[in-house]
């Protein structure tokens, strides 16, 4: 099946945040605390178009949302980037500057939209820094322990489980050629830690088969959206008005 968006990606774009970002008009935020979900996996499983078509659900409805992806276009996240094109850094200094970039990004972007209330879809996120570097040798445990002293926790991962072989294919497909990270040994590597996060205790994770026809891969992923925001809406003390919350996410 074919995805609903145009071939050139080149119009998705982070969003970050400046000012009071609870002052936009005309904007829903019907969950206290805001919800942030963060959409993993590996290259090819489909996570930007997920990550969009949630931001275009909450869009359709009003809510408040921020979608932004990381490396970011922020001062680190463009070191990162260039160097993809430039020569790859070694696997300490890509750590250090994940985790600064994704300080910024908290900072300026996701701190701010989750305090007012508002849900960051981020597409990558921590876990990837975790399998991607981990895949290189670095312990992926202590990635993910030092992400969170700096990083908010999601409310919900939504990790789309693909095998490397078809991930692959699809890179292939979509007229791209896959990069270093993007050969079948190291993106075996690399899925074999997002599946070892997704067993790990505490993680707020579910696993969606990103092999299955796309249409039931969304309806998946917004299923479990839902259930998570309506869980956080049941959860917050005091509410008085917890059904018309709800019902700004039918």
């Amino acid at each position: 099946m074919g995805v609903p968006f145009p071939a050139d990606r080149g119009w998705i774009r982070a969003l970050p945040i400046g000012g009071p970002f609870g002052s936009v008009p005309g904007m829903n935020y019907p969950i206290p605390g805001g919800l942030l979900v963060a959409v993993e996996g590996i290259d090819g499983a489909g996570k930007t178009t997920v990550a969009a078509l949630l931001a275009q659900w909450c869009g359709e409805r009003g809510l408040a949302c921020v979608f932004s992806k990381e490396p970011t276009s922020l001062s680190f996240g463009k070191v990162l980037r260039e160097s993809a094109q430039a020569g790859r850094l070694s696997v300490e200094e890509e750590v250090e500057l994940f985790r600064r970039d994704r300080q910024e990004h908290v900072r300026r972007s996701i701190g701010p939209a989750l305090e007012a209330g508002a849900v960051v879809i981020l597409d990558r996120y921590y876990w990837s820094t975790a399998a991607y570097q981990g895949a290189r040798g670095v312990d992926f445990r202590k990635i993910v322990a030092e992400n969170r002293a700096v990083a908010p926790v999601p409310d919900l991962v939504l990790f789309l489980d693909l095998d490397p072989a078809e991930g692959l294919s699809r890179i292939r497909r979509r007229g791209d050629v896959p990069n270093d990270f993007e050969e079948l040994e190291s993106l075996r590597a690399v899925g074999a830690i997002f599946q070892a996060l997704a067993r790990e205790p505490g993680e707020r994770a579910v696993r969606i088969d990103a092999a299955a026809d796309f249409r039931e891969v969304y309806r998946a992923a917004l299923a479990h959206f839902r259930e998570a925001a309506l869980e956080k809406i049941r959860q917050a003390p005091g509410l008085a008005d917890r059904g018309e919350r709800a019902a700004l996410l039918e």
